[in-house]
């Protein structure tokens, strides 16, 4: 992802851009525990993107906002070697995420799941994230828009996470998610 695409859908501030290579912790959530992709899939190191409003980066990755507030997006992506194992990395991640759709009222939550067939093998899920104010049954509150969220994504051996901090609603969500993995 560019910063641009986030000035296309409506972020003014100024978006500075950090990358790096390797291993960490990508954009699973606190409901499922905190893993690296190490842990999580046993695969292979990967390229991280953060974009920020700020040059204040975190002193251990620094593609991570020192202050969370600042954090506009973090991508993740690799190379799986071949379409299927693409496939099965980008399933075993969506899967990681799932159980953050059903949490106590007043926690935070990730809505249904979207996806967005760009074409055979380029593939994207989507959940917007909802505060726990929001959350009162358990679940996303029903029509409401979301304050961001997560994305999978697949395009023929490469996968990735596209985690979006920004406040961006089913629109502005869909139109980044694509933009995503058509370019992964």
């Amino acid at each position: 992802m560019t910063a641009a695409e986030f000035r296309d859908v409506g972020i003014t501030r100024h978006i500075y851009v950090q990358d790096r290579v390797g291993d960490g912790r990508y954009s699973n959530p606190a409901c499922t525990g905190e893993k690296t992709l190490l842990q999580t899939l046993g695969g292979p190191r990967a390229y991280f993107r953060g974009l920020m409003t700020s040059k204040g980066t975190d002193a251990d990755d620094p593609t991570l906002a020192v202050n969370a507030a600042d954090q506009v997006a973090r991508e993740v992506a690799a190379d799986a070697d071949s379409p299927a194992a693409a496939q099965n990395f980008a399933e075993r991640l969506l899967l990681e995420e799932v159980p953050c759709q059903t949490e106590p009222a007043t926690h935070w939550v990730y809505g249904p799941t979207h996806t967005i067939n760009v074409a055979p093998g380029i593939t994207a899920s989507w959940m917007g994230s909802y505060t726990g104010d929001q959350n009162t049954t358990g679940t996303a509150p029903a029509g409401k828009e979301p304050c961001g969220g997560i994305a999978i994504l697949r395009n023929g051996s490469h996968y990735g996470i596209l985690e979006i901090d920004a406040c961006l609603g089913t629109a502005a969500m869909t139109r980044i998610v694509r933009a995503a993995v058509t370019q992964l």
